[in-house]
């Protein structure tokens, strides 16, 4: 852990983040589709994305309730998730900044959104079509979301439900804004309480 380099990390997360929505709207391109649905004047009015906006940080109340009942009482695979969170996370960001944990925070939020949500539930939802296309899409796009954070097999199922439920407010805002706050603030917070205040002395 103190060979921790947490500029470089910062880095390489933005970087590969920052793809992960690059690719988004690239892979969207080809297809016809835009994954940055519910994001502008054209599609939503502005009211509806405050709204969207709100309803992100609310959503995120209860994933940082989850964390801390994870953290403390650990019961069970749940207390090898705790132990392996703790290890990655430390090893990645021991010693950074605020400043640097919101960066990537937020890149991740963007990011990871916009191909989750964006492209891959709203875009399986158009091509699938029917009444039932937004629930198929919603639980393609949760699997394929705990795929992609595999560390074990709780962990897996731990992201799958996370990513359900940022689709679930995908789907009942019609923006992206709302997964995009939740899922920013909440890594930003639960990367702030999983550093520990006594290794988050500076803010810049």
């Amino acid at each position: 852990m103190s060979d921790s380099n947490p500029g470089r990390t910062t880095l390489i997360a933005l970087m590969f983040e920052g793809g992960l929505g690059l690719a988004a709207f690239a892979v969207g391109w080809l297809f016809g589709h835009w994954p940055a649905v519910g994001m502008n004047g054209t599609s939503a009015s502005a009211q509806q994305q405050f709204q969207a906006i709100g309803w992100g940080l609310v959503a995120t109340g209860p994933l940082v309730l989850a964390l801390v009942l994870v953290d403390r009482m650990p019961l069970g695979p749940l207390a090898r998730v705790r132990e392996l969170t703790e290890e990655v996370v430390m090893l990645m960001f021991r010693g950074a900044s605020v400043l640097q944990l919101a960066a990537v925070s937020i890149a991740a939020g963007f990011g990871e959104e916009l191909l989750f949500r964006g492209l891959v539930q709203a875009g399986l939802t158009e091509l699938i079509g029917g009444p039932a296309a937004p629930w198929l899409a919603l639980a393609a796009a949760s699997v394929l979301f705990g795929v992609c954070h595999w560390l074990n097999t709780t962990y897996a199922i731990l992201a799958a439900l996370a990513g359900a439920y940022f689709g679930l407010f995908f789907l009942l805002t019609g923006s992206l804004w709302a997964p995009i706050v939740a899922h920013a603030a909440y890594d930003l917070l639960a990367l702030i309480y999983l550093v520990r205040p006594s290794h988050l002395v500076r803010w810049q």
